[in-house]
């Protein structure tokens, strides 16, 4: 009947709920307090009402619009928690309802459906299908629950075998409703309750004589006398307490569970379960690898024979490009988890593209961000409490639920979701107990184009559907047909639209779903599958990837396929367990289909009908969008076009690329931000604010907006001045730690000047920092971060704070912790995060005292208590729903909330986390700023915004959606000198920042002038918008949406972005709100604090008029935080020292509250004759506690039996001594730093991540005992034997208590104990010490003895060493011990430097700097220069300089215009990998031989290293490299396999002509090249003499050339020997390279002299007359002549060398500008080109012959000489100088009486050029620039003339011979996309693009 109604009565606007139709519970509830629910229900102040049981809940509703239906208690339960798993498991519940049947109900059972009623709170989705499994699946209600929430059994080897089964035998029946609860429930006989597994909620209960039982969150709710009391217990993790009212018995939780398990057989029932291996045993013939694909399917068509020649086209896979595998997948994700079994680290966050605006084809996964706990439930710690976690699953068919019985187990038991290729093989061809598999091909044919997509998702989810119907179990979605002809559709998208579909169909239970795939191999990649519903995962393309790169000894050739496989499942578990513990998730089998996601940018269309339920609040891309990108891979991958892809395509999507995807924080922005904010140069800071905004169009959704302006904008002196908007900053957390102490101070006081705030991170705060600091260098954080590390939250820490910020997430991985290594640990850090040197420091995801939303409450009080005038901080992460959070936080009376975007920093986290997780912080900043206006609270809080905010347009959007302050971490970083090489995870950053190497923080050189001067220049923007928008206080910008509209000019993809939810005015949806953040006070009520009577009784203390005072009082539950407040005087006055012990001792009776002498400082002791709740003690910081139970409990009440003080006690704690007589609950000593405990026992995780202090426990502990302990000694009395059992054995040693100085340390401590409690067991101890001592064991961490035995070692080293008397020799044990073993230090120093050292090459070598052979024996032949023997040796240690930048300023602007994979083919040189890096260099460069000799190498220039060392040798390598291909015999011509048949004529045969001739060439165009000189090359045939560039290389490229189909054709000037015109008719297209060769005169007087050449007639000349020409070069010989070479440069040089060799009688070079600085100079900033004094082989070579430097500086030219004969005799000179004048340019003067003449027969002209010669120019009648180049559109190429295209110098002005490469090579793509409409020949940087035309 109730089911009925509630499907036929709602209607909209009309809800229907019904509370109870049970004839044996009354449910009375609704949206009432505690208070009104006595009045509003009349029953329950009617004293004839009587109950025997009652079951009360009240809740915090964080829901920020709750509803009667929704309060509790439900029909059968109440619950305190959250299931993360709802979506999961309703799904599933829905999908049931295809097999369920019902003997009872009949065909009526449909009418139960659907069993969760739609629109509930999680708690009523549990409730409807606990009453389902009760009414209708005959199960008792006990049994029901532990149906549903079962204990962690998976890893319990303690736990009985029938229980065990029977756990295993539900698992197949049903899925666990997972996430931290405690349920309670009652049908009206049994009233009960269960904790979840990880036990994290607090339950807490008495047993009385009088026959009660209470239970409750809390102790002390219920008021009896202690003669009462028979037990105090409290509800463990996992476990039920039950009571049968019938039967009145109180049920144990081990005998009523194993009653549970013993009412059926299910040990005999597990036995139809079958795993694997059974499959394998019954499979018929021989396994083979399955392998359907022949090499042409894989590759496409390719060039045949390799035949050792390099191939022009990728040689590898091809799949791996159709399913959009880069470089970055195989090196920086694959790789490492194949060869270490760990994912690897990235640091610096994600500033790359969200994919619905990246233009790289991403795959379908990127689109979705994994969510995570913050606040309402917490994420768990998949490592150290690996105990509640397990990935194994049935999978199959699933039965009846409702009838119990061996059919629920006919399932397959996987032990991780990742099957390997042989395993799929058995899969497929299974017979197994009658078992089918049904393959479904999820690819179709190219010919269908993007419009197939659709056809084929409603293919295949009805070919899954008739499957299930026709009787197969398992159905295998495969997209192994991919290839030149049939296009796959995404797995991701195939599956979701199968599994919601089969749901649907209510078919989903018949089958098991696997996924045969070459998309997903990634761990985001298989969480989003099995998020979406699969079952099992074969991801074949990796396999068979990493078999081909052990083949080619990329992998170590020992590891065999199943190693592989091995390493990959253990790397992927580890990643699988901490996406589903950061969303507090402990099984796998929960988390399939639980789409824990939010997908940002796809639009309704695609989630409707593939991702069902998923929230995607901006629309996005289509299935139109999506088949497009496929396609376009496709291309990339088997297109007849594609030509020029020699490796893998890398786009760049971790680290930025030239070329490649966009980052925020690309070279030209980091290299602005730092020029302008040392210099605080404001035209600077215009372009930093230009290129930043351009990547943040190109990355953010910010991006897509753009302010809504007047059209005359108010003066700007109206406007709120910068000043008092700085005050609105802070720097994000970062720790003390994670970067330098001198990084973290400079923050600070550049915070402190300007009246913003600095953070201190999670790592603490010296008390150094923040006493007696000077005002204008004060080092004070006044943000103090509180996080789950706890590290050095203490007192004095708290009480000298602003703000105290907890840490809920972190942007960069939300969920997660993290973990500082003890290399990392130095003596300093361990100081302020009260630890030991070198012991490790792991900080565990927030969790402990902040479970849920009531305990995220207490400690925002507990922070207030601890520092009344601070303002209390929580740290979100933006994720959907945040701004519900955020409103329960600010009801939790949080005074400011920060949130974060995905895309904050890190120090270091898995690649998974930094990618995945987390949402951008304009989605989050929106909605709660308008989730707060809704619910009248945003005039509470202070909004902060944080996550890569850069530039003043951030500052201003963010504002608009409604941010109050702005936090900046990366911005300030940079300003200090980071330049994002993204390693600080190796403790390698070179700049000094993120790094605690002593070495490296040397190199630290940033300011705190230089963060002043960045805030003030954003500021002023900030300004110059306001004043654009007419705003004139910055408060009238917050949640202005109005003033934000979406830009016109975004990408296509961007406008399919749907703002309209963003831009959501607030107070239109709430009118009148008041939302000025912050001007309503939060009322915490301290006044009425205890702490106050206990302050007032012991002021004389503190003022000092009293030594010591006794209080006598009483406390109950209400009283929180007890002691806190006092603490915070203590400290504000007495500081760390705090006052002498003893000084005020206070004595209480009763139950205190929550977070019971929480921070209690030095000199204050607290003793309790009663009981307490969690938290006690917590972040103790030297104070004393004593708790003991009631003087007058009966007799028989042992006190080690019975719980006195509850969850996390003595969490953080820092110092002081604790005395407990009972048992503490769970997590006893978390984090313990230095605190001393005594305990009669505890629960599960005791000690975990302590790090020092010392704990004595006297009773039994529960599981997990010290995991993630590295620091201090526990020691466990263990009467049962069982400890080790129970103990987690990674990182502590289990001892004997026998040392001397331990026994005599428990003793003192037993001997205390017994004095302040009058334990029992302590006197009983006592009373046979130290016999008693043999039932200890002393926990004792690997870590920590290490450490210990360094110090004494150290201490040892500092004594003066006895004189040791001589003994024998003994002989060599043949075992030695290990420290024996260790060899001398400096021996093994010596011997490991011989290994090459990547990771800091950097560091240990220097570089190579004799590049040249020597002066003496260079000058005497016109060879080569190089010393090619020398550098070839030394190859692989210059290699090892290289850092691998994350950022790699070398192929940026500043460094190689060709965009050089410089980075790639360093590593792979180091790794002796010459092909590979042969491909990695000829990806982006047509001629290395040329670039590898001549270029002046501005990618050295631009190198990070560069900062502070010498660069990077990169030159030598590019040439190395390419030279030794040519000796191999891999170069070889490859004539392009189709023509196009279109022709194109190449004008000008120099760099950018040959090059693109090249590469029009290998597009299959008929290239023709005119030449008007006599041969091919231009500059590099005669402008570029032999001995620096060998014409024998020149020559053998031009015949490559030949052979492969380029046509040359010399002696032809176009334009007089033939017709531009007729050339432009033709050919299809005609591109200019004409060069600039126009060169600049010296029109001075006398210039027509004889004897006065330019450069390059002088260069010519004698190139043609070395080559055989028949010339008369005797007029432009320097033999026996005084030559005077005018101009600097290469040519200048070039002039000089070639001079000397011929046999110049004298050499001067006269150069107009003053000689450059010996180092960067001001004006020069790193990277921009080195304006520095460098030697060239010339000056070497003239100073060696002559003596001196050839070189003359400030020299002006005023007048050539004459002879008398008409030739020049001599040059008069004269010195200038120069200065700047008041507008800052600089100008020229002459010295007077510095007149000069030099002897001269021969004057060279090397002052450049002017640009083209005209005569095409003006045939054609092509525009020109103002500085006379062919003038196009800017990154164009196609000039004003139809057909013709202009490249290099006669576009660009005169350049280097890397940039006319660049120019030749992206011209030809151009000319080729014109030519056939789409082109892909590479980019920038060599990535393969699909260019279209126009």
């Amino acid at each position: 009947m109730k089911k009925q109604a509630t499907h036929r009565i709602p209607r909209p606007g009309c809800r229907f709920y019904v509370c109870s139709l049970s004839t044996t519970t009354i449910v009375y509830k609704g949206q009432l307090t505690s208070d009104q629910l006595w009045t509003y229900f009349g029953d329950l102040s009617n004293p004839e009402f009587e109950t025997f049981m009652a079951l009360v809940h009240t809740r915090f509703s964080t829901n920020t619009f709750p509803s009667w239906e929704r309060a509790h208690p439900l029909r059968l339960m109440a619950h305190n928690g959250e299931i993360n798993t709802l979506r999961g498991n309703v799904n599933l519940m829905k999908a049931r309802e295809g097999v369920m049947e019902s003997s009872l109900f009949g065909d009526d059972l449909s009418k139960l459906y659907p069993v969760v009623e739609p629109n509930l709170s999680d708690s009523g989705a549990v409730d409807c299908c606990l009453e389902f499994l009760v009414m209708a699946g005959g199960r008792s209600l006990p049994e029901a629950i532990m149906t549903m929430v079962p204990e962690a059994w998976q890893n319990d080897s303690l736990m009985n075998k029938e229980k065990r089964d029977f756990y295993r035998w539900a698992a197949c029946a049903m899925e666990p409703w997972d996430g931290p609860a405690l349920m309670t429930f009652t049908d009206g006989r049994y009233i009960g309750a269960i904790l979840d597994r990880n036990g994290l909620r607090p339950s807490r209960y008495y047993v009385t004589k009088d026959r009660v039982l209470v239970m409750a969150s809390e102790v002390g709710v219920y008021d009896t006398e202690p003669e009462n009391i028979l037990q105090k217990g409290r509800l463990k993790p996992g476990r039920m307490l039950l009571v049968d009212t019938l039967e009145k018995v109180v049920s144990r939780d081990e005998e009523l569970k194993l009653q549970i398990a013993r009412s059926r057989p299910h040990s005999e029932w597990i036995e139809e379960q079958f795993t694997l291996s059974d499959m394998y045993a019954a499979h018929e013939g021989e396994l083979t690898p399955e392998s359907p694909l022949s090499v042409s399917h894989v590759n496409g068509t390719v060039n045949g024979d390799d035949s050792g020649a390099m191939m022009r086209t990728f040689g590898g896979d091809r799949r791996l490009s159709i399913f959009g595998y880069t470089i970055e997948t195989l090196n920086m994700l694959l790789l490492p988890m194949v060869t270490t079994q760990k994912e690897a680290l990235g640091s610096m966050g994600n500033d790359a593209p969200l994919a619905c605006l990246s233009d790289f084809q991403p795959l379908l996964y990127d689109y979705f961000k994994q969510l995570f706990a913050q606040v309402t439930n917490p994420p768990i710690d998949p490592f150290r409490e690996r105990i509640v976690m397990s990935l194994a699953c049935p999978i199959g068919p699933e039965a009846n639920i409702l009838e119990p019985s061996a059919k629920q187990c006919h399932r397959i038991f996987l032990k991780n979701p990742i099957l390997s290729l042989q395993d799929l093989e058995v899969i497929k061809a299974t017979n197994y107990r009658g078992w089918r598999t049904h393959v479904i091909d999820i690819t179709y044919p190219v010919s269908e184009g993007s419009e197939g997509l659709i056809p084929a998702l409603d293919r295949i989810a009805s070919e899954a559907c008739q499957a299930a119907r026709d009787g197969y179990q398992l159905l295998v979605l495969s997209d192994r047909m991919a290839g030149p002809e049939r296009l796959p559709v995404s797995t991701l998208m195939a599956l979701g639209c199968t599994h919601h579909n089969l749901i649907e169909e209510r078919q989903r239970m018949k089958v098991g779903l696997i996924l045969e795939t070459g998309e997903a191999r990634e761990v985001h990649h298989m969480c989003v599958c099995l998020g979406y519903g699969a079952d099992a995962i074969c991801p074949y393309l990796v396999f068979e990837t990493m078999s081909t790169l052990r083949s080619e000894g990329v992998i170590n050739s020992s590891m065999s396929e199943a190693d592989i496989f091995k390493n990959y499942c253990a790397a992927m578990e580890r990643g699988l367990s901490k996406v589903m513990a950061k969303m507090g998730i402990s099984t796998l089998q929960s988390y399939k289909g639980a789409q824990i996601f939010e997908a940002v940018g796809i639009s309704e269309e695609v989630i409707n009908k593939c991702f069902k339920g998923t929230a995607s609040r901006i629309g996005g891309v289509t299935f139109e969008t999506i088949g497009t990108e496929l396609l376009e891979r496709h291309m990339l991958s088997y297109g007849e076009r594609e030509c020029d892809m020699l490796v893998l395509r890398n786009p760049g999507f971790y680290h930025w690329r030239s070329g490649g995807e966009k980052h925020i924080n690309d070279p030209v922005s980091i290299a602005n931000l730092q020029d302008a904010s040392r210099t605080n140069n404001k035209s600077q800071y215009d372009k930093f604010k230009e290129s930043s905004q351009e990547s943040t169009k190109a990355c953010a959704l910010r991006g897509q907006l753009e302010l809504v302006k007047l059209e005359k904008p108010i003066d700007i002196s109206e406007v709120e001045p910068a000043a008092e908007i700085v005050k609105r900053f802070a720097t994000g957390a970062m720790s003390f730690g994670s970067i330098s102490i001198e990084s973290h101070t400079t923050l600070a006081i550049a915070m402190n000047r300007v009246g913003a705030k600095s953070n201190t991170g999670e790592g603490g705060e010296n008390a150094s920092r923040y006493i007696n600091q000077d005002p204008e260098n004060n080092k004070r954080s006044a943000i103090k971060q509180v996080a789950s590390g706890r590290f050095g939250v203490t007192a004095s820490y708290l009480a000298n704070a602003d703000d105290l910020q907890i840490k809920m997430a972190q942007g960069a991985k939300p969920g997660e912790g993290g973990e500082l290594p003890g290399y990392k640990v130095s003596e300093d850090i361990a100081k302020t995060r009260h630890s030991v040197p070198g012991v490790g420091l792991i900080s565990p995801p927030p969790h402990h005292d902040i479970y849920s939303i009531e305990d995220l409450a207490e400690l925002i009080y507990d922070l207030k208590c601890a520092n009344p005038r601070a303002r209390i901080s929580v740290k979100l992460v933006s994720e959907v729903g945040v701004g519900v959070v955020a409103s329960g936080v600010a009801k939790g009376k949080a005074e400011h909330i920060t949130i974060s975007g995905h895309d904050g920093g890190t120090g270091a986290s898995s690649w998974t986390g930094i990618k995945s997780a987390g949402l951008p912080w304009e989605l989050g900043i929106s909605e709660t700023h308008q989730t707060l206006v809704l619910n009248n609270l945003r005039s509470r809080v202070v909004l902060q915004a944080d996550g890569q905010i850069r530039c003043g347009m951030d500052v201003v959007i963010a504002a608009l959606l409604g941010a109050d302050e702005f936090g900046f971490s990366t911005a300030p970083l940079i300003v200090m000198g980071c330049t994002m090489m993204r390693k600080c995870h190796l403790n390698t950053c070179p700049v000094g920042i993120a790094t605690q190497d002593p070495v490296l923080r040397k190199k630290f050189e940033g300011k705190p002038e230089h963060v002043v001067n960045y805030l003030f220049l954003l500021a002023e923007e900030v300004r110059e918008h306001m004043a654009s928008m007419g705003v004139r206080k910055f408060q009238e910008l917050i949640g202005r949406t109005d003033l934000l509209r979406k830009r016109d000019s975004c990408s296509d993809k961007a406008k399919l972005l749907d703002f309209s939810q963003v831009l959501k005015n607030a107070l239109h949806m709430r009118p009148g709100v008041n939302i000025v953040g912050g001007s309503i006070a939060q009322d915490f009520g301290l006044d009425n604090h205890l702490d106050q009577t206990i302050l007032a009784e012991a002021q004389p203390v503190l003022d000092g008029s009293l030594e010591t005072v006794t209080i006598n009082t009483t406390i109950h539950n209400e009283v929180r935080a007890f002691g806190s407040t006092l603490s915070y005087h203590i400290a504000l006055k007495y500081g760390e020292e705090g006052l002498p012990n003893n000084s005020i001792v206070i004595n209480l009776q009763g139950s205190a509250g929550q977070s019971f002498c929480a921070f209690l400082a030095r000199g204050v002791t607290v003793t309790l004759e009663g009981d307490s709740n969690d938290y006690v003690a917590k972040g103790l910081s030297g104070g004393e506690v004593v708790i003991y139970p009631q003087k007058n409990l009966p007799e028989d009440y042992k006190s080690e039996d019975n719980i006195i003080v509850g969850n996390v006690c003595l969490y953080g704690a820092t110092e002081g001594s604790a005395f407990f007589r009972g048992v503490a609950a769970e997590r006893f000593c978390v984090r313990n730093s230095g605190a001393t405990a005594v305990v009669e026992g505890v629960g599960d995780h005791g000690c975990e991540y302590m790090t020092g202090g010392r704990v004595l426990i006297l009773g039994p502990t529960g599981r997990n005992f010290a995991a993630g302990m590295s620091g201090g000694i526990a020691y466990i009395l263990d009467k049962s034997g069982d400890f080790k059992n129970k103990c987690n054995p990674q990182m502590v040693e289990l001892l004997p208590l026998e040392k001397e100085d331990d026994l005599e340390f428990v003793e003192n401590l037993l001997r205390q104990f017994h004095d302040k409690t009058g334990s029992q067991v302590a006197a009983n101890l006592l009373t046979d010490w130290p016999a008693q001592a043999s039932q200890f064991t002393k926990v004792f961490p690997y870590e920590y003895q290490r450490a210990l035995n360094q110090l004494a070692e150290a201490e040892a080293a500092a004594q003066p060493a006895p004189e040791k008397p001589r003994v024998e020799a003994k002989p060599e044990p043949s075992v030695r011990d290990i420290e024996d073993s260790v060899t001398d230090a400096t021996m093994e120093k010596k011997r490991l430097e011989k290994i090459l050292d990547k990771t800091r090459g950097f560091i240990k070598y220097k570089r190579e700097t004799a590049m040249y052979r020597s002066a003496e024996k260079r000058v005497k032949d016109w060879d080569e220069i190089y010393n090619m023997d020398s550098v070839r040796r030394g190859l692989r240690v210059q290699a090892a300089r290289c850092m691998e930048c994350g950022v790699p300023f070398c192929q940026s602007s500043h460094g190689c215009p060709l965009g050089n994979i410089i980075p790639k083919w360093n590593d792979l040189i180091f790794n002796n990998n010459w092909k590979e890096a042969l491909n990695q260099l000829l990806q982006t460069n047509n001629f290395p031989e040329f670039t590898g000799r001549v270029c002046p190498a501005p990618c050295e220039g631009a190198c990070v290293l560069g900062i502070n060392e010498m660069p990077v040798t990169i030159k030598n390598i590019e040439c190395s490299i390419i030279d030794h291909a040519f000796e191999q015999g891999w170069i070889k011509p490859e004539p392009p396999l189709t023509r196009s048949g279109k022709k194109v004529a190449v004008v000008g045969s120099g760099p950018a002509g040959m090059a693109a001739a090249h590469q029009l060439n290998k597009a299959g165009h008929l290239v023709t090249v005119f030449e008007r000189n006599d041969r091919i090359g231009g500059l590099l045939q005669y402008g570029i003499p032999t001995m620096k560039l060998s014409k024998e290389v020149v020559q053998r490229r031009v015949d490559l050339m030949r052979e492969e189909g380029i046509t040359f054709k010399t002696n032809v000037n176009v334009g007089k020997d033939i017709s531009a015109k007729d050339l432009q008719e033709e050919f299809d297209a005609v591109l200019l390279c004409l060069g600039a060769t126009w060169p600049r005169d010296l029109p001075i007087p006398n210039r027509q002299l004889e004897g006065i050449h330019f450069a390059m007639a002088f260069l010519e000349t004698w190139q043609k007359k070395q080559m055989g020409n028949k010339i008369d070069h005797t007029s432009l010989t320097a033999k026996d002549k005084d030559v005077i070479v005018i101009g600097g440069g290469d040519t200048g040089c070039d002039c000089i060398g070639t001079s000397l060799r011929q046999g110049a009688k004298s050499i001067t070079t006269f150069e107009i500008l003053p000689q450059p600085p010996p180092s960067r100079g001001r004006d020069n900033p790193w990277p921009t080109y080195p304006r520095v004094f460098k030697v060239d082989y010339g000056h070497e070579e003239v100073k060696l012959k002559f003596g001196r430097d050839p070189r003359e500086y400030n020299t002006l030219t005023k007048e050539f000489l004459d002879d008398g004969n008409g030739k020049v005799s001599g040059v008069r000179s004269v010195k200038v100088e120069w200065t700047k004048d008041e507008s800052g340019r600089w100008k020229m003067q002459e010295v007077e009486g510095s007149e000069k003449v030099y002897k001269a027969d021969l004057v060279l002209l090397a002052m450049g050029f002017l640009g083209p010669e005209r005569y095409i120019i003006n045939e054609l009648e092509l525009e020109q620039d103002p500085r006379s180049n062919i003038c196009t559109p800017p990154g164009k190429y196609a000039t004003t003339v139809d057909k013709v295209f202009a490249a290099g110098d006669c576009r660009r002005g005169q350049s280097l011979v890397v940039w006319a490469i660049n120019e030749g090579r992206q011209a030809a793509r151009e000319v080729d996309a014109y030519l056939m409409g789409t082109s892909t020949l590479p980019v920038s940087g060599g990535v393969v693009q699909i260019t279209q035309k126009g």
